[in-house]
């Protein structure tokens, strides 16, 4: 009896680690792929990042404030492939794209006036009659600002 309590206990444990495990991941590649191609801007510190899989989306809301220079940054694990994204603002106007056929990392920018804009991805499908299998990768959204 005390051996399957034992069980339960170490499954739940096992389980409860896992996301622990993908947020350390993510952190990995954001450190390793994409910190070096943030120069010269400053990384704020922050990043939003999430696990996605092929047709899945994701969006953000990010504050950028008045008389900066920014850079947005996209990078995706490369099991995803490319992925689409694009900034727009509270009126949902498009300010820039990336597709998946003509991929862009990166977006500078100065803002005017403070606003909050959102960043939207959305990772394609996979072409039928290829690896079947269910690839789960990292999605980070990196923001830096000029000093």
């Amino acid at each position: 009896m005390a051996m399957k309590h034992l069980r339960i206990l170490i499954a739940i444990a096992t389980l409860a680690a896992l996301p622990l495990g993908a947020h350390a991941q993510c952190r990995a590649l954001v450190k390793n792929k994409c910190l070096p191609d943030m120069l010269p801007y400053k990384f704020n510190e922050t990043y939003n990042a999430a696990q996605l899989a092929p047709g899945e989306e994701a969006e953000v809301d990010l504050t950028f404030y008045s008389g900066q220079q920014y850079r947005v940054m996209v990078c995706a694990h490369p099991i995803l492939g490319e992925v689409n994204w694009k900034l727009v603002d509270g009126t949902g106007q498009s300010l820039f794209e990336s597709t998946a056929e003509n991929p862009k990392h990166t977006f500078d920018f100065k803002v005017t006036n403070t606003q909050q804009l959102k960043v939207h991805i959305d990772v394609p499908e996979k072409p039928k009659g290829g690896n079947e299998l269910l690839n789960v990768g990292c999605v980070g959204i990196l923001v830096g600002f000029m000093e």
